[in-house]
C-alpha cells in the first residue's frame, strides 16, 4: 500500500499513535497541545535554545541510508547543534515532505528511525507537518533548555587545549567507498566505516558529562561542517587569536588512509575539509581538563590556542602550513 492511499490525516494519526506508544512519558499539558493550533514546550530555565536544519533526499541520504537511517538522522543533525551550545534537548517538531509513492513499510520505518532516536535522547516529538514532495525531505527544529551556562564560539583564551570527541575522517571515506573506488581493508573495518555515515551518533554520553562541569568549557561547536571549516568559525569569532593543530594528534580509523589512497585523496581530504562527523570541537580551560582528563575517554586534545591570528597545521614530518577553510556550502558548489 503507497501512503498516497492514507492521505495526510490517517497518515498523521497513525504516527501519532506511534510516538504516543513509544514516548508515553510526557507532560500532560504538552499532550493537551497535540491536536490545537501550536505545540507547547514548558519553560522552565533560563534561556532556551533552538536549532532548525532541512534535510533533502539526493543532497543528504546517501546510497544505502534506509528510511529508519534518514529518520534517525534528521534528529541526530537538530539534536547536535542543541548540545554544542551546551544546552539540554527536550523537544523536536519535524516536517516531512514525501513522495505519493512511499510505501506504508517506508513511512513506518522513517517514523520509527526518528521516534527511537528521540527516545534514546530522551527528548519528545511534540508536532510537525506532512506534505507532498517529489522526494523525502525533513525539516526538524529542535528545542533544548539551558539554565545560564551556554557556550558560545568568542569565549577563548591563550593556551586554551583544542580537543575532539570520536575518531574524525571516516564519513568521508564511507562517502568514497559508497560512490567511488573501494578498498581492500577488512569488512568489519569497512562497514564501520560506512556506518559512520548512514548511521551517525552524537556523542551523547559525554556531552552530559560536560554539561555538569561547564567551567571546563570555553566554547564548542559540532562538526557538521568538517574540522577546517569550524575551526574558521572559532576564529572568525575570536579576532587575534590563533590555532596551532597536530596532525599527529588527531583520532581516525586507520583504514581511511588506505581508502583516501585508493581514491586518489590526501589524508587531510578527510580529516579536515568534509565534515557530517556529528563530534563535537572543543575548547577546553586547561586546569580543568588536569582535573578530569582521566574521565574523558572520548575526547583527545589536538592543539592549543596561540596569539598568532591564523589557523596552522603541524605535520607529521615536522611541516607546518596554514589551514584553509574550504567545505561544503549549500547553494556554492559540490563537496
Amino acid at each position: 500500500m503507497k501512503i498516497s492511499q492514507l492521505g495526510e490525516k490517517k497518515l498523521i494519526e497513525r504516527l501519532v499513535k506511534k510516538r504516543d506508544k513509544k514516548l508515553p512519558n510526557t507532560h500532560p499539558k504538552i499532550i493537551q497541545s497535540y491536536h490545537d493550533d501550536a505545540a507547547i514546550q514548558p519553560n522552565t530555565t533560563k534561556y532556551t535554545t533552538l536549532s532548525t536544519d532541512m534535510l533533502i533526499e539526493h543532497t543528504h541520504f546517501p546510497k544505502g541510508m534506509t528510511p529508519y537511517d534518514m529518520g534517525a538522522k534528521s534528529v541526530c543533525v537538530n539534536v547536535s547543534d542543541i548540545i554544542a551550545m551546551n544546552s539540554k534537548p527536550e523537544s523536536i517538531l519535524i516536517s516531512l515532505g514525501l513522495p505519493p509513492t512511499m510505501s506504508i513499510d517506508e513511512f513506518d520505518n522513517l517514523i520509527d528511525g526518528i521516534l527511537d532516536t528521540c527516545e534514546k535522547y530522551n527528548i519528545t516529538l511534540i508536532g510537525g507537518d506532512l506534505n507532498t514532495s517529489d522526494e523525502i525531505i525533513i525539516s526538524a527544529t529542535s528545542i533544548g533548555i539551558s539554565d545560564g551556562n551556554i557556550k558560545f564560539l568568542n569565549n577563548i583564551q591563550k593556551d586554551n587545549l583544542i580537543a575532539v570527541t570520536g575518531k574524525l575522517g571516516s564519513p568521508a571515506a564511507a562517502y568514497d567507498l559508497i560512490y567511488h573506488e573501494d578498498a581492500n581493508i577488512p569488512e568489519n573495518e569497512k562497514q564501520e566505516i560506512i556506518n559512520s555515515f548512514i548511521k551517525p551518533t552524537i556523542p551523547y554520553d559525554t556531552f552530559k558529562f560536560l554539561h555538569k562541569h561547564p567551567n571546563l568549557i570555553m566554547a564548542m561547536t559540532d562538526i557538521t561542517d568538517g574540522l577546517a571549516v569550524e575551526l574558521g568559525h572559532l576564529h572568525d569569532n575570536n579576532n587575534k587569536y590563533g590555532f596551532k593543530i597536530n596532525k599527529e594528534l588527531i583520532p581516525y580509523n586507520k583504514y581511511i588512509k588506505q581508502v583516501a589512497k585508493c581514491n586518489n585523496k590526501k589524508l587531510n581530504d578527510y580529516l579536515l575539509h568534509f565534515g557530517e562527523e556529528f563530534e563535537l570541537l572543543l575548547i577546553l580551560d586547561k586546569n580543568e581538563y588536569e582535573k578530569y582528563k582521566d574521565q574523558l575517554e572520548n575526547i583527545t586534545v589536538i592543539g592549543y590556542v596561540n596569539c598568532d591570528n591564523k589557523i596552522t597545521i603541524l605535520e607529521n614530518n615536522g611541516k607546518e602550513f596554514e589551514i584553509k577553510t574550504q567545505g561544503y556550502e549549500h547553494l556554492s558548489g559540490e563537496k
